[in-house]
């Protein structure tokens, strides 16, 4: 049974209320062109880097000066903020992401989640740092889709077809995760659906894409059976840009530093940065915060899985700033 609970505001609405300026929107386009162009040329090693939720919107600002500070002295890296607003999580239980809540004891509220979200992600704007997050409620695309640089489909919803439609008419850049299990093949097949044209409901109407250009595949490795297994290895990356290959698609490749490729363990992101260089990686995703570890409510540590200090990421960009220039 549903129970409407009350009706959201207007997509239009939540713009006004959290606006973009003119100033802000040619720095989120001329972000939108640089990433794609080097999606391409691969001149900078992407790194996409931030919290594994975005939550108290005050931590989140003075982690993201932090992070731009450390950005403008690693000039090989691109570096990308990660304003993860939506959390799913496996069970379906748990803190749903500030586009919901502000804290995991509060009521939902998504119009106020909405307009402090975009808050949030104009506050990064400011600082001078491109933005990114996961698609995880495709409805809620066009709430952020004039704050938002670089989108993810999540390993949850790689394999959806809502997902992938949606996915496959951005225009920017658009990284997708392989499912759960770590299967490569699975998410070849993803972004072969992602990079085509796909017609589809959406939002009480036919929607035809043309294929997003921009996309490519997020490696974050798998589990079964309770065992994690990494796929930041020589094989896997070598295998993955081989079968891109062969479908023609673009071999651009991203790996995920943690969820099942540290076996849940956020310290073992600087191991698994050594891992990703040496197998040729053409970007890294890092889950850090100010503060190291997970589900806790203290300032400017993770609500939900656990993330590494900012001291240590410092520590990483700089090897991976210092790695990819001995290249």
């Amino acid at each position: 049974m549903f129970t409407v609970e009350k009706k959201l505001q207007s997509v239009k609405s939540y713009k006004k209320l959290a606006p973009l300026t003119v100033k802000l929107r040619k720095q989120k386009l001329q972000f939108d062109e640089q990433l794609k162009e080097n999606l391409i040329s691969r001149k900078r090693f992407v790194v996409v880097c931030g919290p594994c939720s975005a939550d108290d919107p005050v931590a989140m600002e003075e982690y993201l000066c932090k992070l731009k500070a450390i950005a403008d002295e690693c000039s090989n890296l691109l570096v990308v903020a990660r304003i993860y607003t939506s959390k799913p999580h496996s069970n379906g239980q748990g803190y749903k992401g500030t586009a919901f809540q502000l804290a995991p004891s509060d009521s939902v509220d998504i119009d106020q989640g909405i307009v402090r979200c975009r808050q949030m992600m104009l506050k990064c704007l400011e600082i001078g740092l491109p933005v990114a997050d996961e698609m995880l409620y495709p409805d809620l695309y066009g709430c952020f889709d004039d704050l938002v640089s670089y989108w993810f489909v999540g390993a949850r919803s790689s394999e959806d077809s809502l997902h992938r439609g949606v996915a496959s008419g951005l225009d920017v850049c658009c990284g997708i995760k392989n499912a759960t299990d770590g299967n490569v093949d699975k998410v070849v097949d993803s972004l072969y659906a992602v990079g085509n044209s796909c017609v589809f409901p959406y939002c009480g109407m036919q929607i035809v894409t043309e294929g997003c250009k921009y996309a490519h595949i997020v490696l974050r490795g798998g589990s079964n059976e309770g065992k994690f297994v990494s796929n930041i290895t020589v094989e896997h990356i070598k295998y993955s840009k081989q079968l891109l290959g062969q479908y023609g698609m673009n071999d651009f490749v991203m790996a995920d530093l943690n969820h099942a490729n540290s076996g849940k363990v956020a310290e073992r992101q600087m191991d698994n940065a050594k891992l990703a260089v040496l197998a040729g990686v053409d970007g890294v995703m890092i889950e850090s915060y100010l503060n190291a570890g997970g589900h806790s409510s203290v300032y400017g540590t993770s609500q939900t899985d656990d993330c590494i200090s900012f001291e240590q990421t410092q520590k990483l960009l700089r090897y991976l700033q210092a790695a990819v220039n001995n290249k």
